[in-house]
This record gives structure tokens, C-alpha cells and sequence, in this order.
């Protein structure tokens, strides 16, 4: 029986390649949100939400924008999709989404309160197809 050698690469270039593999830029790492949401300003006539989609993104988001009932709305920016003036809840459709960042404008005719409003964002999760309620304070 003849024995054979075998010549091993060094551990160096193995942990070398896996550090490479590792640190290349992904889409999404552990730990980060793949949409969140801001209030740049929540209190006053003007209400500004800022929304950040890292990739891959989902296609559409439904943002939800809680205001005391009854408050009326002089403008919005982007235009709105619906509105119950009832229970003051303010709904936008963002279709196409891409990653980004995306800013939602309410202008009110009556200032309201700071601390007085809440959103939320909904979204399907495109890896996993779980649907995702993403609640947003000030």
C-alpha cells in the first residue's frame, strides 16, 4: 500500500476568503429594519413622517397616520388615499416602492397637540411573505 500525501492550503487563505464573504455589502444585516418610520415633526399644523426602506423592498406600503378625530386637513403631500375625519385616520397607498427614503406631509388647520398623533406602516416582508405592523410614536 502506498501512502499519499496531502498538501493542505494554509488556514490563513481560508479565513481570509471567509472574511471577504462576510464583509461584502448585503442587502440587509441582522439586526436592521427593513422599513422604519420618523416623525420629523409631530405636534403643530405641520406633520412630517419620514419613511426608510432598506433593499430588497417590499412593492407596496400602507401608512396609517392617527390624528385627534375630527381634525381637518388643508393639504398632504403625498395626496392621501382616504380619510375618516371620524376617527381621524389618514391612509396613503405607496405602491412601486423602492429603497429610499419617502416623506409624508400633512398640513392641519388647527395645530394639534404634541404626543397627540401615531402612525403605523404596513408592509409584506418580500423574503418571507409575513405581513408586518409597524407601529410609530413621536
Amino acid at each position: 500500500m502506498t501512502a499519499t500525501k496531502h498538501h493542505s492550503r494554509p488556514p490563513g487563505l481560508l479565513f481570509l476568503a471567509l472574511f471577504l464573504l462576510l464583509a461584502m455589502p448585503m442587502p440587509l444585516r441582522a439586526g436592521e429594519a427593513l422599513v422604519s418610520g420618523q416623525y420629523l415633526s409631530s405636534g403643530g399644523q405641520d406633520i412630517q413622517l419620514r419613511i426608510t426602506v432598506a433593499g430588497p423592498a417590499p412593492s407596496t406600503l400602507i401608512v396609517i397616520q392617527n390624528l385627534p378625530p375630527g381634525t381637518a386637513i388643508e393639504t398632504a403631500s403625498p395626496a392621501f388615499h382616504q380619510y375618516d375625519a371620524n376617527k381621524g385616520e389618514v391612509k396613503w397607498l405607496l405602491t412601486k416602492v423602492s429603497p429610499g427614503s419617502y416623506l409624508l406631509s400633512l398640513r392641519l388647520l388647527r395645530p394639534v397637540p404634541d404626543g397627540a398623533i401615531s402612525g403605523e406602516i404596513r408592509y409584506k416582508d418580500p423574503a418571507s411573505g409575513r405581513l408586518t405592523h409597524l407601529p410609530i410614536r413621536p
